[in-house]
């Protein structure tokens, strides 16, 4: 008898810490949601047509941000369309990763606009692309700052939080280092993970964040090495974009990958075939400057 009651005992302690655990990560999850619910504001978002890149300027109540700046080549491409936007001045700039064809054009951006912050992963790439920017960000006396894990900055009234990777941790894969963003009017949300791949995209699905968005820029330009049934199912969108070129030697976006986002029913976009992107909340609705692909519907 004394028996079966320590065994009962047992039973309801290792119960109430189960059911303490699953309700602190509930309570964690949805106060990273209720962070980016108290916003508002205009949200609009430029997937620009980079080619084999990527560069996206978010703009809300007068501010402006822009995460990536495209590749070397294109980076003149980006100010221009920033110059035609008339913007001079970026509060934010973040560069999601040290690959070239995300941070190439950075330096440029950086050299002919003012910018109150550049964002950077804490890990450093060993390339003349990367300390080009960090020589420029320096010259020009900009502050680099590596974002904390769940660290909030506001763009006029829209929020965003950092999802950034472990930073303690080096990732043998560059891609799994990318800076992660979900941004949000508190009506609508978009979030941006860089490059990364499978592997983060279960490390970020596990942790106790609220990954619901209502546009994802498809990790990785759409690579059959991300964008994973179960993430494209923790984040939920009603639409994806992918930047890619046309007739890119990589395959972007891979068939696979179009399927699965077919099979989510999700809306898709794609700059290879349509150019630059925009969407725009105004609290209200989500609206674009162009339908979504036909055969994806």
């Amino acid at each position: 008898m004394n028996r079966n009651r320590r065994i009962r005992r047992i039973s309801i302690i290792i119960t109430i810490f189960c059911l303490t655990v699953i309700f602190f990560r509930f309570q964690e999850k949805w106060e990273t949601k209720k962070v980016l619910q108290d916003a508002s504001g205009e949200l609009k978002v430029h997937f620009m047509d980079t080619g084999q890149s990527e560069s996206i300027l978010i703009q809300s109540g007068g501010k402006n941000m822009l995460i990536d700046g495209g590749t070397n080549a294109t980076g003149g491409k980006v100010v221009e369309y920033l110059r035609k936007k008339g913007i001079t001045y970026l509060d934010y700039v973040v560069g999601t990763h040290g690959h070239e064809d995300h941070i190439g054009g950075i330096d440029a951006v950086l050299y002919n606009f003012e910018v109150g912050e550049l964002f950077l992963p804490k890990q450093t790439y060993g390339t003349h692309t990367y300390r080009d920017i960090r020589e420029t960000a320096q010259a020009k006396q900009i502050p680099i700052t590596v974002p904390k894990w769940k660290e909030v900055r506001t763009l006029g009234k829209v929020k965003m939080m950092f999802l950034a990777p472990n930073p303690n941790k080096i990732y043998e894969d560059v891609n799994d280092s990318s800076l992660i963003l979900r941004i949000s009017n508190g009506k609508h949300s978009f979030l941006f993970c860089g490059d990364i791949s499978k592997t983060l995209e279960k490390e970020l699905s596990e942790k106790d964040v609220y990954l619901k968005s209502d546009v994802l820029k498809l990790n990785h330009h759409g690579s059959s090495d991300t964008n994973s049934m179960k993430f494209l199912k923790a984040v939920s969108p009603e639409y994806a974009v992918v930047c890619c070129a046309e007739g890119n030697p990589f395959g972007h976006p891979h068939k696979s990958v179009l399927k699965r986002v077919k099979k989510r029913k999700i809306k898709l976009f794609r700059t290879d075939e349509q150019g630059t992107i925009i969407l725009t909340s105004d609290g209200k609705k989500l609206m674009s400057n162009v339908k979504p692909i036909r055969e994806n519907l």
